[in-house]
């Protein structure tokens, strides 16, 4: 559901202006205004507040005072002893009231104590991965070198070549004996069943040449580091070989340092990172309150719920120097109302859907309600299995697990984590309908097949117009009783329209309320459609005695709906009304989707059992482990797209109006 808002203004002495701005940031409830941007008498003689030279300078100071804090955090990891959030707010509140001259002096303090470090380390993990990579290079290299006498008018250069390119050494020693007038030598040897290595030893005088001819060969040339470029191969490995030795010893004790100093420092620089970036927000603000006088004023909106608790920390604090009054909005300003929600814990996984869109209009209904019934329904029907339902239940709980270890606050993973949660228990409830597990596999153990292959009906719950008997379990191949095909396609599409209906309902709701009247018509129009074509539909596959009323009745109920529809929304709501029957033949998917996903478990459990006894069974085991694996994998994906199109554009098209203005509270930020 929406949050019921209010319009607050805040009036004050300009003196405890930045006190004010503190308390509402920690309340975290007024959802700020730009009063630059409003119009009217209300705002006539407001002067929009600005930020003189010297809050522009502090803002700079702040912001490279932020820069400097967090690239210190950046180079640290965690302690490893726990760190709570209760310590986090206890040093946060120290910072408060806080100069910033004493805030930059402990700054200065923190760099300090890592500066030297953190670069030494830089330096060490810089070199070793620079020495790590010439290494291999220069070992490849040094058997060949060490056939070569070194001159003092000679010089040499390495080149590793790849095996499948062998032959253009022949070319490059022809074109090197030209440059060079014949004063070369060319060595080469193959170093590893990949690459061939190759040094070329040439008079000095033609070093210019050749290195140029090199470069446009596009040769990959070993290049030493500039320390170690005029020694010999052999002196370059062995002290490459020292260093690389003596480095990570180094590197573990910088290490070990800057893990102390994290035990002394984390929790201060986590601290400081949220505190700077709360001020620098706080300060960025400000353009958008105005001022007259010698007072400030700031509009917003907040829930009108938390109305009363504003008024009365700011009338405690400043003891009647601040004052929140509630304003009665313009039409206007309705419109630009933000929209905050506030469900169930049960229903509120599927706001996830406005990751995807925008959350629905202040004023209007909010239908994640409508998302959190049809969504796991939709999915289940698809992914019945209870076996796959057990395997995503315990997904769920890894990565909840998972989540707590790391403590992670990612919105994103815990809505999904939750969403999965109830899709799971939704696919074990029709897995158990349909009696799979696995697909099959529970049915082949317990003997529910008869000799043509398919599934005994153990509880009878009916019969089908050609007698044959359908109840528990419910086999959705139904190739022994094509009657009960149709049956789920039936149950499909009663599934869309009561999907489809309860959005036309929401949406001829939302237009009473709005006293839209063509807006109300043109849903009902909908709605009278879709109920005609149940009625004719039941007369035709339902109760077959009412089958001579129950058509013309509902080809007029149609024929209205049509003509309502048209009359509400023009022409084209008229044709839309019309294909409103196309939409519903859409829902014909989930039965496809569905069927895919059982013959690719059954076939996997078949594929299984071909491998026979014996050691073969293991094969078997592991290759029908592997389809299933690829099963559930598919079996999450292609539910959870189908139920997002069926959501957003079979049900949220009937009535859903986007918000232009989402409620995004001034609050403490932690620096995210």
């Amino acid at each position: 559901m929406l949050l019921t808002m209010s319009k607050v203004e805040i009036v004050g002495l300009k003196s405890l202006f930045f006190q004010v701005l503190e308390t509402l940031q920690d309340l975290g409830t007024l959802h700020l205004e730009d009063i630059t941007k409003k119009k009217g008498p209300r705002y006539a003689d407001l002067i929009p507040m600005e930020m003189d030279p010297a809050l522009e300078e502090e803002r700079n100071l702040l912001q490279n005072l932020a820069m400097r804090n967090n690239a210190i955090l950046s180079e640290l990891a965690p302690p490893d002893r726990r760190v709570t959030r209760a310590e986090i707010e206890e040093k946060y509140r120290s910072f408060q009231g806080k100069t910033l001259a004493e805030i930059s002096s402990m700054v200065e303090e923190e760099e300090k104590a890592t500066r030297e470090l953190i670069n030494y380390k830089h330096e060490l993990e810089v070199e070793l991965s620079r020495l790590s990579k010439y290494e291999p290079i220069i070992k490849k290299v040094y058997p060949l070198a060490s056939r070569v006498t070194a001159t003092e008018n000679y010089t040499s250069v390495a080149l590793l070549v790849e095996e499948r390119y062998k032959q253009v050494l022949d070319y490059i020693e022809k074109e090197l004996e030209r440059i060079t007038n014949n004063q070369c030598e060319v060595f080469s040897a193959r170093v590893d069943e990949n690459t061939h290595a190759a040094i070329l030893v040439f008079h000095k005088r033609y070093s210019e040449q050749v290195h140029n001819f090199l470069a446009t060969e596009n040769v990959n040339q070993v290049r030493l580091p500039s320390e170690l470029s005029d020694k010999p191969y052999d002196e370059a490995l062995k002290e490459i070989e020292t260093r690389l030795s003596e480095i990570p010893p180094k590197l573990k004790k910088v290490r070990e340092d800057l893990e102390k100093i994290s035990e002394d420092w984390y929790v201060t620089l986590v601290a400081l990172k949220e505190y700077l970036a709360d001020r620098i927000e706080s300060l960025n603000a400000i353009p958008k309150f105005g001022q007259s006088g010698h007072v400030f004023v700031i509009t917003g909106w907040m829930p009108s719920e938390k109305v009363e608790e504003a008024r009365r920390v700011l009338e405690q604090k400043f003891e009647g120097k601040v004052e929140l009054t509630e304003e009665v909005p313009t039409h206007e300003e309705l419109e630009e109302a933000p929209t905050a929600l506030k469900n169930p814990a049960v229903v509120r996984p599927f706001e996830f859907i406005y990751m995807l869109i925008n959350p629905p209009k202040y004023g209007h209904i909010d239908p994640t309600f409508l998302v959190a019934i049809f969504f796991p329904i939709l999915f289940g029907f698809m992914l019945g299995d209870m076996g796959y339902a057990l395997v995503l239940l315990g997904t769920v709980f890894l990565m909840k697990r998972m989540l707590k270890k790391r403590e992670s606050r990612s919105l994103f993973f815990e809505l999904f984590a939750n969403v999965l949660l109830i899709c799971s228990i939704s696919s074990f409830v029709f897995g158990l309908l349909y009696f799979e597990f696995f697909g099959d596999l529970l049915i082949r153990l317990l003997g529910w097949k008869d000799a043509a292959g398919h599934m005994v009906v153990k509880w009878v719950w009916g019969h089908t117009s050609s007698g044959k008997p359908w109840g528990w379990p419910l086999e959705r191949i139904a190739q022994a009783n094509p009657d009960l095909f149709k049956l789920l396609l039936i149950v499909v599409a009663l599934i869309g329209v009561l999907h489809m209906g309860s959005a036309l309902v929401i949406g001829l709701i939302d237009g009473i309320r709005h006293h839209d009247r063509k807006h109300a018509l043109e849903k009902l129009g909908y709605l009278l459609f879709v109920l005609g074509l149940v009625v004719i539909f039941g007369g035709v596959w339902g109760v077959k005695s009412l089958k001579s009323v129950a058509m013309p009745v509902g080809a007029v109920m149609a024929v209205v709906g049509i003509g309502l529809a048209g009359y509400g929304g023009g022409f084209g709501g008229g044709l839309e009304a019309a294909l409103t029957f196309g939409n519903l033949l859409s829902y014909a998917r989930l039965y496809g989707i569905g069927l895919a996903s059982v013959i690719l478990a059954e076939v996997a459990n078949e594929l299984g059992a071909e491998f026979g006894g014996g050691a073969m069974v293991f094969l078997g085991v592991v290759v029908a482990a592997l389809l299933h694996v690829l099963n559930i994998a598919l079996g999450v994906l292609s539910p959870s797209i189908q139920s997002l199109r069926l959501n957003l554009v079979e049900s949220f098209t009937k009535f859903y109006k986007e918000s232009d203005v989402v409620y995004k509270p001034f609050k403490r930020s932690g620096g995210e």
